[in-house]
């Protein structure tokens, strides 16, 4: 028989079935699919009422079976629980049957031991299908309920960006605005995502509740994202936006940012690291920094506020008004952490990097570990001067466990140790003091800060990163293709050199191939093999190298981690030093060098210092379609000079030909690429004037 309740009576039954609310009309004919009903089957004739109901009784045993909910509907592909009870018997086992199959079947839906149901893919016809919950004890009593299959919910989204496409400048200031619809769903709640991730980020950009996307400070590999609306109730139904992120705007350049740079002024070599705040609307504030320079005549740490502008394609141009020179700068960003700047007015030449700073990283704790470093500079006589090395911080001040090898012009002195200490300040500058060799910093992260010297005979600066946690150093450290770049002074402290190029390693001390271009005073010597080479690693990550080309090279570095070490030339023939960095595994091709990058580079113009920094765009196809350089050749500026280009295939060892034509001249380089995001470069071109050219491109979007 059928036991007949009122709706939202609930007598006898359990507190889980109190939870559901209140049940629909019964119909009491076996496995029936009334549209609010529940079906009762029994050893007793079957009947039929349109009371509620929500438990079937057989008299002979007078076992109950309890089901709810009654009625329920719910979309395609998604689930919902139901519960039963049993009373009156010796267990209150069931078994679940969807329209009379126990578990069911991808057609009608399955239903687990638990009582969870998932509809099926597609809806089924009729529509309503019985879900059934059998006495395990007396298997002819079951109580079956109805559920409606509904079809997937839909969303549109608006603008489509299809017929009118959707372009959004980089920069936090610039939005577009994205609303939802949906049909068909239990709610119109929705989530939004960019590339994937449900509110984005700032690489791809974010996306509030209500559907305004908001440009990422700088375009994304690819210059695209998604941005994509998903119902809440029934996430495969989603409907998708392509947004193009194109060019910059003043909002691209915010944060804060620590940087280091050495450059010549009319008072000779000088070298500077400090901080600054970019408000994302032309204004600096809050710069701090530390000069050595004979011209600079403010005890530092010098106080500034300043200005920028920033063009379309990245470019832009900084001034800080610090009393020093130079006080104008050119820059190129390269993405929301980065930028390289050069010096861009008419008291000398400058280059170095920025990089956005973690501000919790400002306390002695924000610098813990150990560090590799790379410093270069001058000695205050005008000679080249290269410190590479490692140390420990220990998170309270100590510095311990440090190393250094320096080049003084071709004079080498290996392994020097020192112990040291140190100290943060809460704007994120601190002091350092090596031996007796005194330093200020700027903290980038717990893992890197720009470093300057600030003794009379130590007019250097450079960055420091930590070494990879827990490392363990040997052979093995060295293990495939690794790109480099170098570059310092010729014999004696004379003259400037690059070098750049790569080299096999085989795991156990031999470098087995390489490759390298260097160019002296604007005499190149390019594509030099070498074979049968060797190298050494030791515990703490420092190691040499030996190049067989004529006359032999020797090196030492420090590994970082990762591939990565800074690396000294330690013979008297040249003063240099610089990186190296482990190469992609996949094979090269002209795809290798594709999409955009700025490109940055020091080195001369006959007897003159040159500093070029732009951006260039490359279609994985061999041509390099738009570009734009600025110049500084000793104080004589060129602004804004168009180009455009060619490159070759790269090697298997990842050298390729640039070339880089302006309507004035032509420039060819060797590059040697890193991987889809770094490629060095150095000038290979024989010219007259002789020139000199080396540095990077670091890839944008």
């Amino acid at each position: 028989m059928c036991e007949v309740e009122e709706r939202g009576a609930v007598r006898g039954l359990p507190v889980l079935a109190l939870l559901i609310g209140a049940f629909s009309l019964v119909s009491c004919h076996k496995y029936a699919a009334p549209s609010s009903a529940i079906t009762c089957t029994s050893t007793a004739a079957t009947t039929s009422t349109t009371t509620s109901t929500n438990s079937c009784t057989d008299p002979t045993t007078s076992i109950t079976v309890t089901i709810t909910p009654a009625t329920v509907s719910l979309n395609v592909e998604t689930t919902t629980r139901f519960f039963a009870n049993v009373s009156g018997g010796t267990n209150s086992i069931v078994t679940w049957q969807v329209n009379s199959v126990t578990g069911g079947n991808d057609m009608v839906g399955r239903i687990d031991s638990n009582g969870i149901y998932r509809a099926p893919a597609m809806v089924p016809s009729p529509a309503i299908v019985n879900v059934g919950a059998v006495s395990f004890e007396d298997q002819k009593l079951s109580a079956t309920s109805a559920a409606t299959i509904l079809p997937p919910p839909t969303v549109t989204i608006s603008p489509t960006c299809t017929l009118t496409p959707c372009v959004v400048t980089s920069g936090a200031a610039n939005t577009q605005a994205f609303t939802a619809t949906v049909t068909g769903a239990t709610t119109t709640n929705v989530d939004w995502f960019v590339n994937g991730v449900l509110g984005g980020n700032s690489t791809s950009g974010t996306i509030s509740a209500a559907g305004v996307y908001t440009a990422p400070n700088t375009p994304p590999i690819g210059s695209t994202v998604t941005v994509t609306v998903e119902s809440r109730d029934f996430p495969q139904a989603l409907a998708p936006a392509t947004v193009t992120i194109s060019g910059y705007s003043a909002s691209s350049f915010q944060g804060s940012f620590a940087f280091s740079m050495t450059g010549t002024n009319a008072s000779g070599a000088f070298s500077r690291a400090g901080s600054f705040t970019a408000d994302g609307a032309g204004h600096l504030s809050g710069g701090l920094e530390d000069v050595n320079a004979a011209s600079c005549v403010t005890a530092n740490p010098i106080s500034f506020v300043g200005t920028y502008t920033i063009n379309p394609d990245g470019r832009g141009t900084m001034t800080f008004a610090d009393g020093c020179t130079p006080a104008t700068f050119s820059f190129v960003l390269v993405n929301n952490n980065q930028l390289q700047f050069t010096g861009f007015d008419t008291a000398g030449t400058a280059s170095g990097q920025a990089n956005l700073q973690d501000l919790a990283a400002f306390r002695a704790s924000g610098l813990i570990g150990t560090y590799i470093f790379d410093f270069a500079g001058e000695d205050g006589s005008s000679k080249f001067l290269s410190q590479i090395g490692e140390f420990t911080a220990d998170g309270l001040g100590g510095i311990t466990n440090g190393l250094m090898d320096t080049n003084h012009a071709g004079t080498i002195t290996p392994q020097v140790a020192f112990i040291g200490s140190y100290q943060v300040n809460s704007n994120g500058r601190g002091t350092a003091s090596f031996g007796s060799s005194h330093f200020s910093f700027y903290v980038v992260s717990r893992g890197s800060a720009k470093f300057v010297g600030t003794d009379a005979t130590l007019v250097v600066a450079g960055p420091t990163t930590q070494q990879a946690p827990n490392s363990i150093f040997n052979l093995t450290s060295l293990n495939g293709s690794f790109a480099f770049l170098l570059s310092g002074s010729g014999p004696g402290g004379t003259g400037n050199v690059a070098t750049a190029g790569s080299f096999a390693a085989d795991a156990n001390g031999h470098l087995t191939t390489g490759v390298l271009d260097q160019n002296a005073n604007g005499t190149p010597t390019t594509n030099v093999m070498f074979s049968n080479g060797s190298y050494t690693v030791a515990s703490n990550g420092r190691g040499t190298a030996t190049f067989t080309t004529t006359p032999n090279q020797i090196f030492v570095f420090y590994l970082g981690g990762a591939g990565s070490a800074v690396f000294q030339e330690t013979d008297a023939s040249v003063a240099s030093d610089g990186i190296f960095s482990q190469q992609q595994s996949s094979p090269f091709s002209l795809a290798s060098v594709m999409g955009n990058y700025a490109l940055q580079t020091t080195g001369l113009s006959a007897a003159s210092l040159q500093t070029i920094a732009g951006q260039v765009s490359a279609n994985g196809t061999g041509a390099i379609p738009s570009g734009t350089i600025d110049i500084n050749t000793a104080g004589t500026l060129t602004t804004g000079q168009a180009l455009t280009g060619t490159y070759t295939s790269p090697a298997t060892n990842g050298r390729a030909s640039l070339t880089l034509t302006s309507s004035t001249d032509s420039r060819t380089f060797a590059i040697y690429v890193v991987n889809s995001m770094q490629v060095f470069v150095i000038e290979s071109d024989v010219a007259s004037p002789a020139r000199l050219a080396s540095g990077a491109m670091y890839r944008r979007f």
